[in-house]
């Protein structure tokens, strides 16, 4: 089997090589702030299947793919792989098709082929990465994972499993926000299940009871590196509560410039940890205060109101600041809006048209990528060839940030307007004040 030229889909390419320099710089811009913790659970030795969560479609491929430096092959599902130039495009950037069950038996045996390659590519130590959920979804919660991920591992240990073992590594992945551009990206490495050493410990009749034990205990690490809410009908409440008392008291919040997320994520999971004990200890009470958390949430979204202006010690100050910076901006941000106009006119148009908003971050980093380096190539030899050499540099070097910086004065424009707005819904600010005390009286 040939990947694109290549013997395997691990060899090294200097295409690859070269795209991955560009990509990785472009990951980066799409986020105001980008953290990896738990960097030392990552196995020194071994064959590695990275498992992370999937919360915010293709994002969190690149995400992953940036939190590690060492080369990874990915396994996606084999839908996306019917066009021929497509196929072809996915497998060049080293991303394998995986058959789902839902896709019919008959289609399944296709993954014998594909897992071939994925135990070879372990052995040769590069590391694979699955997202056993099998598909995304836009909370923080866990799907039932699916089988593909215990498989591998398997089929591996079976291999060359008596040479070194085989690790299941769980990761999180936390954003601070799914569907705006340029929020915060937290990626968390979980203690690693040794499969080797899991298999020889606990005696199974079967590959299917394995396959079922392995499958919880990922399960359940998985759950430990993420914010973990049961995705129940009292989600949406139950998250909207989590983030009221995360704000409350003042404290920095998620993505703030001196605290770090995971920081900031174990204080949301022990909130959350709070809810669950608290509902199982007074349910009726409970349920109540969470359904006002819901309540809330909707009456805030309708107000326009930033769960961030809630944490304000002075919403006068706040607002004042807000607008001495909103004018300082605005010079930087016209030339932005000019200079940038092809990609953010090509962005808000396909974002409009997409069915699933939660592709609105992925097409937001593929105009990054895409428009803004053919932009990049006319806007260089123009520059130099219409002005002097310094002016040029100037033009190019203001010009290379200004797509984040749009997208980040907006930011900070609806945020001082949510400020404003709050400082004159006191009945917003006391509904906020009660259903916290409520809660952290119970």
């Amino acid at each position: 089997m040939m990947f694109m030229g290549r013997k395997n889909i691990y060899d090294k390419d200097w295409r690859y090589s070269a795209l991955y320099q560009i990509v990785d710089w472009c990951i980066r811009g799409s986020y105001r702030k980008v953290e990896v913790a738990g960097e030392e659970n990552i196995p020194s030795q071994g064959a590695q299947i990275a498992c992370p969560n999937h919360c915010n479609t293709l994002m969190d491929a690149l995400v992953m793919l940036r939190g590690y430096k060492r080369l990874t092959v990915f396994g996606a599902r084999a839908d996306i792989f019917h066009k021929p130039l497509f196929a072809k495009l996915l497998t060049f950037i080293r991303i394998l098709p995986m058959v789902r069950q839902r896709d019919g038996i008959r289609n399944v045996l296709q993954n014998n082929k594909t897992q071939e390659v994925i135990v070879d590519t372990l052995e040769n130590d590069v590391r694979f990465c699955l997202f056993p959920e099998g598909t995304h979804r836009t909370r923080h919660s866990l799907q039932v994972l699916g089988k593909g991920a215990m498989r591998i591992a398997l089929a591996a240990n079976e291999k060359f499993g008596d040479r070194k073992p085989v690790y299941l590594l769980p990761v999180g992945l936390e954003y601070g926000d799914y569907f705006r551009y340029r929020s915060t990206s937290l990626l968390t490495y979980g203690k690693p299940i040794n499969v080797t050493q899991f298999l020889r410990e606990n005696s199974f009749e079967s590959e299917p009871q394995a396959i079922e034990a392995l499958r919880k205990a990922l399960s359940s690490e998985m759950t430990k590196v993420i914010t973990y809410i049961p995705s129940d009908d009292n989600y949406e409440g139950k998250w909207a509560l989590v983030r009221m008392c995360a704000i409350d008291g003042r404290c920095r919040g998620y993505g703030d410039r001196f605290t770090r997320l995971s920081e900031s994520m174990a204080r949301n999971r022990a909130i959350a940890q709070s809810i669950e004990e608290k509902l199982s200890e007074e349910p009726e009470k409970m349920t109540q205060i969470i359904g006002r958390g819901a309540s809330f949430e909707c009456n805030r979204r309708k107000a326009g109101v930033s769960i961030y202006s809630f944490r304000k010690n002075n919403l006068v100050l706040s607002s004042i600041f807000k607008t001495l910076a909103v004018l300082i901006g605005l010079p930087y941000f016209i030339f932005s809006a000019i200079a940038s106009l092809p990609m953010w006119a090509v962005e808000t148009k396909i974002r409009k048209g997409a069915k699933d908003p939660a592709f609105g971050n992925t097409v937001s980093f593929a105009i990054k990528l895409a428009v803004g380096l053919i932009l990049f190539l006319i806007y260089t030899p123009l520059a130099f060839c219409l002005a002097p050499w310094w002016l040029a540099l100037a033009l190019m070097l203001l010009w290379i940030p200004s797509y984040s910086f749009l997208h980040d004065y907006l930011e900070g424009c609806r945020r001082w307007i949510s400020d404003i707005k709050l400082l004159f819904n006191r009945q917003l600010r006391d509904e906020f004040q009660s259903i916290v005390r409520d809660f952290k009286q119970l």
